[in-house]
């Protein structure tokens, strides 16, 4: 028997008036992204990298598991809550495009997806966490690319 199971799935998108390279700065350089998201404490990196892992111990973690810049960055999210089956596919991913058009010089689109919680069995309260999540973080990285 198929279990149903809702998508919750957060999805979000913005033009950015500035270059994709100073996106990526912002969503990859841990001065910034202090600015619209946590950082765990004592975390030292310059910035993010593939592989690099953001841990807050005993409550989540974040992986980076796809890092292809100026174009796509994806962290796989684990919290220590969870029980097995542990999802391994439950991510923040925010991909990167060039605007089109013929005045669309330097301008980004950003969309940002975060999920699936549908196969959490408390996976309502993510996602409603996530949807405040991208309404405040996202235009924090518009605000932050655009200075």
């Amino acid at each position: 028997m198929e279990q149903n199971v809702q998508n919750l799935i957060v999805k979000e998108t913005i033009e950015i008036s500035a270059p994709i390279t100073k996106v990526w700065e912002v969503l990859v350089t841990p001065r910034y992204i202090k600015e619209w998201d946590d950082v765990p404490e004592g975390f030292a990196d310059d910035r993010l990298r593939m592989g690099t892992v953001l841990e807050w111990p005993g409550h989540a973690r974040l992986t980076v598991v796809t890092f292809e810049p100026y174009q796509h960055l994806s962290l796989v999210l684990v919290a220590a809550s969870w029980q097995p089956p542990i999802p391994d596919d439950i991510a923040y991913t925010f991909n990167l495009a060039e605007s089109e058009g013929p005045e669309s010089e330097g301008q980004t689109i950003l969309t940002v997806t975060v999920g699936d919680f549908g196969r959490l069995p408390d996976g309502q309260d993510y996602y409603d966490a996530s949807v405040e999540f991208a309404q405040t973080a996202v235009p924090k990285i518009k605000e932050l690319a655009e200075k």
